[in-house]
């Protein structure tokens, strides 16, 4: 009995094992990829070949999107074409055949780049300018790509140029991240570096990378002038030495260079130049009295230069004025230092004194070295006033005048 149940299980287990293989077999028979294709290059047609019923689908997954594409029956076998969108662009295409909301076959297509575009090489040059000498440097970045714009693979050789002056230098670039760069360190030597790029059939246009000389160091002032006297009317000219940086390179043109002046009272102006090939100039006026100036000059917050002193002598040792018809004062004719009538426009200042008290102060300007004062009777009544005249840092007083009387 135990015997007769042991075969009844054994034939038992032998046509499950049969129809399970049987069901498989039929399974793989209905459902099968016939042209396996894992890799394909950017921009050729890709297509399946499958042996399954009419109404199976495929759908796609993709880094540029998803779609679901129809298949076309010939004798046995279902066709379905890859879209040439999907086909132009790299990256993994996921596939799923599909029949009756189940998917019976997946795979995968990875599409590799194809030849490199004839077109200019993208590339990218950042900053477009720097100073001279270390650390600073700009960044030359190119990004190869074939004719439908996608990015080269890994470790795609670019040849870099650079040109400094009469010096040309080559150098191989593999490309890492979908990009190849290199930084150009900047030479010791302000100009410019002319940069390009290669891959194969595909160039990148000319590019510039400007170096700028370095903050200028310490510097020498100087000046010259017509002549030493304080006449109110030259001009002394102040100037640089040749402003270079620390690497002996002339600073850039139009650099602003600051004058500090400072006069014997201790009150300061000051004046400004740019530079042009290095040197800055600056004018001042002469002073229309005796004068001391101390001068130092400025690039602000990166140089200064030595100090200089200017002195300025007077110009003249005697006012004469006199009274004309006992309301006008002339004064003058002024003379120079060589006995020369001063120009025209030499300030003059009068000041008006009553018991010893300032009254008024009034200023005029000479005319062939003369300069008239008038006092109306509606403000200056007959009294006795005294006046103090001051022109080019010389000052007199005159004595005491019955001014106004005896008209």
């Amino acid at each position: 009995m135990k015997q007769k149940a042991f075969i009844l299980i054994t034939i038992g287990f032998i046509l499950f094992c049969g129809f399970t293989s049987l069901y498989n077999y039929n399974t793989l028979k209905k459902y099968r990829l016939l042209n396996p294709v894992f890799k394909s290059e950017a921009g050729k047609s890709v297509s399946f070949q499958f042996i399954a019923p009419d109404n199976s689908w495929l759908f796609i997954n993709h880094s540029y999107g998803k779609t679901i594409v129809s298949g076309k029956r010939k004798d046995h076998l279902l066709t379905f074409e890859i879209p040439e969108i999907y086909t132009k662009k790299t990256g993994t295409i996921s596939w799923f055949l599909i029949h009756k909301e189940t998917i019976v076959l997946k795979g995968s297509l990875e599409i590799c780049p194809t030849f490199i575009s004839p077109k200019p090489l993208e590339a990218y040059l950042g900053p477009p300018s720097t100073l001279v000498g270390s650390p600073h440097f700009v960044m030359f970045v190119t990004i190869p790509s074939d004719i439908y714009d996608n990015p080269m693979p890994t470790n795609t050789s670019v040849d870099y140029k650079e040109h400094f002056f009469d010096n040309i230098q080559n150098n191989k670039v593999l490309t890492k991240n979908l990009i190849a760069w290199k930084n150009i360190f900047a030479p010791t030597k302000s100009g410019k570096i002319f940069l390009s790029a290669t891959v194969k059939t595909s160039s990148t246009k000319e590019f510039e990378a400007l170096i700028y000389p370095n903050i200028p160091t310490n510097f020498t002032i100087d000046y010259t002038r017509p002549h030493l006297f304080a006449d109110g009317n030259q001009i002394t000219k102040l100037f640089t030495n040749t402003i270079k940086d620390k690497f002996g390179n002339i600073i850039s043109d139009a650099t602003q260079v600051n004058f500090l002046i400072t006069n014997s009272k201790g009150s300061q102006l000051s004046t400004q130049g740019t530079t042009l090939e290095g040197v800055a100039n600056a004018q001042i006026l002469h002073p229309d009295h005796k004068e001391k100036y101390t001068i130092k000059a400025f690039v602000n917050g990166m140089a200064e230069s030595n100090v200089i002193s200017v002195n300025y002598k007077e110009v003249t040792t005697k006012i004469p004025y006199h009274f004309m018809n006992n309301r006008y004062l002339k004064i003058g004719p002024i003379k120079s230092y060589m006995n020369q009538i001063v120009p025209d426009g030499i300030a003059v200042v009068t000041k008006v004194y009553k018991k010893n008290k300032c009254i008024a102060e009034i200023k005029e300007n000479t005319f062939k070295g003369i300069a008239h004062f008038n006092f109306p009777e509606e403000e200056f009544k007959a009294s006795e006033y005294s006046f103090e005249i001051s022109v080019l840092g010389k000052t007199i007083k005159t004595q005491k005048i019955l001014y106004g009387y005896n008209k």
